[in-house]
């Protein structure tokens, strides 16, 4: 009895880690069309949009923070979102000095992720979005228009969903990333057992293994 108790209080953390995945913990960050030459110290005001399941907006409570993250490699500078009038449409006023700068959406309780590539001076170099998360939203039941005329992009005028095997990421004109049409995509995988709070749950079974089996040890 006392060797039940002592895996359960072990294995508590675990799975209060992972719950938050389990109940639905991913997310897709559309980004509106951004300018096609971005100069250093220069004000810029983009817009996103923050989306569950790559769908809808957020059905929680309190979703916490969300914004726009720039690294490159020495320097981390963070924009915050400010809510707009349709449901999860953010903007986040920038300013960057020159630099090849990483570009991660700042998706609240969700786990951030890598948008792409901002080249100052220079454009956005954008990140496809994978296949597995385009199936994933392909694959949903049709959902309420939550917008109309203002919608995110992807998402036909009038349509609750983005278009089927549509990738936003992709820019629709030929030349330079990050041209007027492109489209920044941030993602959450749902499936992928790696990332957090998998990765840290997987370590915690191992260790309460391994604490279990150095009990059954220490009793021998």
């Amino acid at each position: 009895m006392k060797r039940i108790l002592l895996i359960l209080a072990i294995l508590a953390p675990v799975l209060a880690l992972a719950a938050p995945a389990r109940a639905g913990g991913w997310a897709v960050t559309y980004m509106d069309p951004a300018p096609a030459d971005m100069r250093p110290h220069t004000t810029y005001t983009l817009g996103f949009w923050l989306l569950q399941h790559g769908t809808h907006p957020y059905e929680g409570d309190d979703l916490g923070e969300v914004g726009l993250k720039f690294t490159d490699g020495r320097r981390t500078v963070g924009f915050s979102g400010v809510e707009l009038r349709e449901p999860s449409h953010y903007a986040a006023a920038i300013s960057l000095p020159p630099g090849t700068w990483k570009v991660e959406g700042v998706q609240g309780w969700f786990a951030p992720y890598t948008i792409g590539t901002l080249s100052v001076p220079g454009s956005l170099k954008v990140d496809p979005i994978p296949k597995d998360i385009q199936r994933a939203i392909d694959g949903q039941a049709p959902q309420k228009d939550h917008w109309g005329e203002i919608h995110p992009p992807g998402f036909p005028a009038g349509a609750a969903s983005p278009a089927p095997s549509t990738s936003p990421a992709v820019s629709p004109s030929a030349g330079a990333a990050g041209a007027p049409g492109t489209t920044t995509v941030a993602v959450v995988e749902p499936d992928s057992w790696w990332r957090p709070p998998y990765t840290v749950a997987a370590v915690l079974a191992l260790v309460a293994l391994g604490v279990v089996a150095a009990h059954r040890v220490r009793r021998r």
